[in-house]
């Protein structure tokens, strides 16, 4: 190390003082043009343009891929979620709306982030079977009812009392046949 700071020294000074302010103008030049080649400087306000409210409204609409959609986007309180909170708040300062930010999640995370089936396909089923099942309880139920609620109806020619009688006389027949 101290081999290449000693010839640096040297051949800085072997260089005539116009050679070396040549150089010193072109390192000044590169660092200020690497400096300038970045992504342009955030405006005054920085991310405060962007309030937590608003992150929020994006972010209540997404759940987290993480938790097995048990959590909403804006209640999770995992790093990842955090992140992906940053990043709304990004897209929202670039202009873009909820909808293409959904987009992008769905995108990145597949539909588990949007926290609903897609409509579409067989997923439709998913959709359809718990208004069928309910419509199908509903119906099961009501004709339940309707026949719990109506009078026995009696066969025509016997009469109730006629039964028992019947089946008394057997009893005592067969009684009778043990005594």
């Amino acid at each position: 190390m101290q081999r290449i700071t000693s010839l640096l020294n040297l051949r800085i000074a072997s260089l005539s003082s116009r050679g070396a302010l040549n150089i010193i103008l072109l390192a000044s030049w590169a660092l200020l043009t690497s400096i300038n080649s970045g992504p342009p400087l955030r405006a005054q306000g920085g991310p405060a343009d962007i309030t937590a409210d608003e992150v929020n409204i994006v972010a209540r609409q997404l759940w987290c891929p993480l938790c097995g959609g048990a959590l909403r986007l804006d209640s999770c309180e995992l790093k990842a979620c955090d992140q992906m909170k940053e990043v709304i708040a990004i897209k929202l300062e670039e202009g873009e709306d909820a909808q293409a930010i959904k987009a992008y999640f769905l995108e990145q995370y597949g539909p588990q982030v949007l926290g609903e089936p897609p409509r579409q396909g067989f997923n439709w089923l998913a959709w359809i079977l718990p208004v069928v099942a309910v419509a199908g309880g509903g119906i099961f139920l009501w004709s339940r009812l309707q026949r719990m609620s109506r009078p026995l109806r009696q066969t025509p020619g016997k009469a109730p009392g006629v039964e028992v009688d019947e089946h008394e006389r057997r009893l005592d027949e067969e009684l009778a046949h043990y005594d």
